[in-house]
């Protein structure tokens, strides 16, 4: 049997061979070759026929581990730098490619002690900072990977991908308009680079500037047509746009560049879903869980479409999954516990409301989990809110939202807190005034206001995108009005309040905080925008 190593031996052989009759001169152009398959064959001559100094046979080993790493052949790579190095214990370029291959593996660490070897025999090697920089955003360490790109810019002026990287950098760290500079500066230097193009739309939908971000994301698909990614990104802003049926076109134009595309599906699940299309989402969804069986996502996702559908058991069911997948989902304990209790079960509803608040009693996510258990432990006739004081006395309740659980404290008027909704993006305050009038319906008919409960609940109808929760809620409140609970013994006390002039609210364009189940980074992802390591 022929061992591994002797075999790979028998390889090189055939490769030193095959470059037999060449001269010294002529081996070493092919070993800087760009092909990889050719500089292994010219590296590897030189090698063999050891002929080279020390110096010049550490250049060899390194070109080669250069070509090996272009050929994903990481180990074979490592070995030939380990060997340059031997060779030349000072030579920096070898461990900045050493960095390179261990953070193609993942080794973050070790990338990051090769690039602080190579600076420390090297300081002016730019080409290590803007590694390092990169092995920093790998980590997200964005303030480490920002002082890296700023020298690389410094000492690589011309060089678009420093300021493109030093942008995602930013824009990771929550500095759009700063990300946003440094993607103009890389397009200023080269106005055709798709990776800034792709980012500035990624930026200018965090801003929520859509219409700018299809502009952008359009000039990145007329770069990179056979990307979805792109298609993808133009969706996602024509959907916050409320274009719908535009962005449906998009997620199936991403699916005709790329048929197995899981992120399309997921987004035709969510804008199908917005359209009341409950059974179509539903199809788009089980072909992405299909495809990313291991993302609690999907499975929340489409627990939701269910929930929306008033099918519980499949919606509890998929919020199973979600949380089998990612144990601490704070949401989908939230959301599995409102299937619970829309189905009539109250018990599992206030367990899994406790264990959202459990996972961070800080959150909104667990000012919303308290509101929801307050409503449940009234439809189960318990007296008392001291999950609304555990919760207030942990959270920041000038955060949205913070100001409902203060009105069921009885701390607000019902004007006080539809003037607390109120905020400068359209988008959230349409969402919070969702929100006021569903949490107001049910605290009307916790004190046995039923028409004020329906009246508010109607206002839900007209005022919610329908992949809110409590546009769910609300649904089934009008059509399986729950009996109004007998008042409790002692009601929590409520501020005294004038005669409420508070409008039902307009109509929403968009959404508030519990609704979705969407995490940051499926939405317009900044897709690894670090450019690749130099060599």
């Amino acid at each position: 049997m022929i061992r591994r190593g002797g075999f790979f031996a028998y390889l090189l052989l055939g490769a030193a061979v095959a470059a037999a009759g060449q001269t010294r001169d002529q081996n070493w152009d092919k070993c800087k070759a760009d092909d990889p398959d050719t500089s292994i064959a010219g590296c590897t001559a030189l090698i063999v026929a050891g002929q080279e100094s020390k110096a010049d046979l550490a250049s060899a080993y390194f070109d080669r581990g250069i070509a090996y790493r272009d050929k994903k052949n990481y180990q074979q790579a490592l070995e030939d730098l380990d060997q340059a190095l031997q060779l030349k214990p000072d030579f920096a370029g070898a461990l900045n490619t050493r960095g390179n291959v261990y953070s193609d593996e993942g080794e973050t660490d070790r990338a990051i002690a090769d690039y602080n070897d190579a600076i420390r025999l090297d300081p002016s090697y730019a080409l290590a900072y803007y590694n390092r920089g990169n092995a920093y955003g790998d980590k997200k360490e964005w303030q480490k990977a920002i002082l890296d790109y700023d020298v690389y810019v410094q000492k690589a002026p011309t060089d678009p991908d420093g300021f493109n990287n030093r942008g995602h950098a930013y824009m990771m760290d929550g500095d759009y308009d700063k990300a946003l500079a440094d993607y103009q500066a890389a397009l200023k230097i080269d106005p055709n680079h798709a990776l800034a193009t792709y980012n500035t739309g990624v930026a200018q939908s965090d801003k929520k500037n859509y219409a700018q971000a299809v502009a952008s994301f359009s000039r990145y698909i007329a770069l990179q047509p056979s990307d979805p990614d792109g298609y993808e990104s133009r969706g996602n802003a024509y959907r916050h746009e409320t274009q719908y049926d535009a962005a449906i076109a998009e997620y199936n134009h991403a699916l005709q560049v790329k048929t197995d595309y899981p992120l399309a599906y997921y987004y035709l699940g969510l804008t199908h879903g917005l359209e009341a299309q409950y059974d179509t989402a539903i199809t788009g969804l089980n072909k992405y869980v299909a495809l990313e069986p291991q993302d609690s996502d999907g499975f929340a996702m489409r627990g939701l479409e269910y929930f929306l559908k008033f099918q519980y058991g499949p919606a509890v069911t998929d919020f199973d999954k979600a949380l089998e997948l990612q144990p601490n989902r704070a949401y989908a304990f939230l959301e599995r516990g409102s299937a619970h209790l829309l189905a009539g079960q109250n018990l599992p509803a206030a367990a899994d409301f406790q264990l959202s608040m459990g996972v961070d009693a800080s959150s909104s996510t667990a000012v919303y989990a308290a509101l929801w258990l307050h409503m449940t432990k009234v439809r189960m006739h318990q007296t008392g809110n001291d999950e609304l004081k555990e919760v207030a006395q942990k959270a920041d309740l000038t955060y949205w939202p913070g100001p409902v659980l203060k009105y069921y404290l009885g701390q607000m008027t019902e004007d006080q807190l539809m003037a607390a909704a109120a905020d400068p993006d359209p988008e959230t305050h349409m969402g919070r005034v969702c929100e006021v009038n569903f949490y107001l319906g049910e605290d009307a008919l916790a004190h046995q206001k039923r028409a004020a409960a329906l009246a508010r609940f109607h206002a839900v109808e007209g005022s919610c995108l329908k992949d809110y929760v409590e546009y769910g809620a609300a649904m089934a409140e009008l059509k399986h009005p729950a009996a109004a609970p007998a008042a409790p013994a002692k009601a929590p006390a409520r501020t005294p309040a004038t005669p409420s002039k508070t409008t039902i609210g307009p109509a929403a364009v968009a959404g508030g905080s519990f609704r979705t189940t969407q995490s940051a980074g499926q939405d317009e992802p900044s897709k690894a925008m670090q450019a690749e390591a130099k060599e």
